[in-house]
């Protein structure tokens, strides 16, 4: 039955290959290694940039239910034959209209089942511009950042509104990826990489003293690699974050169970919205010195 399964995958995977759509049938291959239900809860999966970019595609819905999500995953296929869909933006910000409003017709018809989007690389480009397409009245509840294209100075905030609980950013400086990547094509918002990449750095709060803005930031957990990730399959490299193991043990507790300590026990190792603020407190300090 196993091999069977697998020869489906791979026939359907050939078959999307070559007929150019990279690739509509992955939502529907998701499916077969699933066995959630609607009711439970819907969790978007937008994978990263490219013909590679749906590594997770698999292995998040697997992960996800064997970490005891009952919900069930969509995987959202927005990815050209290219990695010019880091640099695309215009396009990309289509696709997040696509995605945004598959969003709002869930909420719309079943308001009361919560709506997660996990994203990958530059896929997590894709989900921030959709969130920032939602009416302000229609919210996800958790929303999962894996190896992150987008710059860390990006604006988060009207994104934010529409988190219910919380946006977890999973970062490493070990990803040589968005390292050597984004020197060459700059981040999926088009920014400088100097001014550091989200999934390399985590995300800082905007340099404003608007206390709106804090409030909003107070939902965001920029959540560094650590050793017990490495355990799990996640070792710090660019697409490792999808493991299996690592989505069962640190990604799906997060759809399902209001948790403060996400990555374990050790909450020095959460650098939470109080952190950022210091550092951009402390940047607006030595802005000011130089002036």
């Amino acid at each position: 039955m196993q091999n069977m399964r697998l020869l489906i995958l791979a026939s359907a995977g050939v078959a999307g290959l070559s007929s150019g759509c990279i690739n509509p049938a992955i939502d529907t291959l998701s499916h077969l290694v699933q066995t959630g239900d609607a009711r439970n809860g819907v969790t978007y999966y937008v994978g990263g940039a490219g013909q590679f970019g749906h590594s997770g595609s698999l292995s998040v819905p697997q992960g996800l239910q064997e970490g005891g999500y009952r919900g069930v995953v969509h995987v959202f296929p927005w990815q050209s034959l290219t990695v010019y869909d880091q640099v695309a933006l215009e396009r990309n910000r289509a696709k997040a209209a696509e995605l945004a409003d598959l969003v709002k017709r869930q909420k719309r018809r079943h308001p009361d089942v919560p709506v997660n989007i996990i994203a990958l690389s530059a896929g997590t480009g894709i989900a921030t511009f959709a969130l920032e397409r939602l009416p302000e009245d229609v919210k996800v509840h958790a929303v999962v950042f894996l190896s992150s294209s987008l710059s860390s100075r990006y604006d988060l905030t009207r994104a934010l509104k529409r988190v219910e609980d919380g946006l977890y950013v999973f970062h490493s400086r070990d990803d040589e990826v968005l390292a050597y990547g984004t020197r060459i094509a700059g981040t999926v918002d088009r920014r400088d990489p100097a001014q550091g990449v989200a999934g390399l750095h985590g995300f800082r709060l905007p340099r404003t003293r608007d206390e709106s803005v804090a409030s909003q930031y107070a939902k965001l957990h920029n959540v560094r690699h650590r050793a017990e990730f490495s355990a799990a399959g996640y070792v710090g490299g660019h697409t490792d974050a999808t493991s299996r193991e690592f989505i069962a043990r640190h990604v799906a507790p997060l759809l399902f169970q209001r948790v403060t300590e996400p990555v374990g026990e050790d909450e020095s190792e959460i650098e939470s919205s109080s952190l950022v603020r210091v550092e951009a407190d402390s940047a607006e300090k030595e802005d000011s010195a130089s002036e």
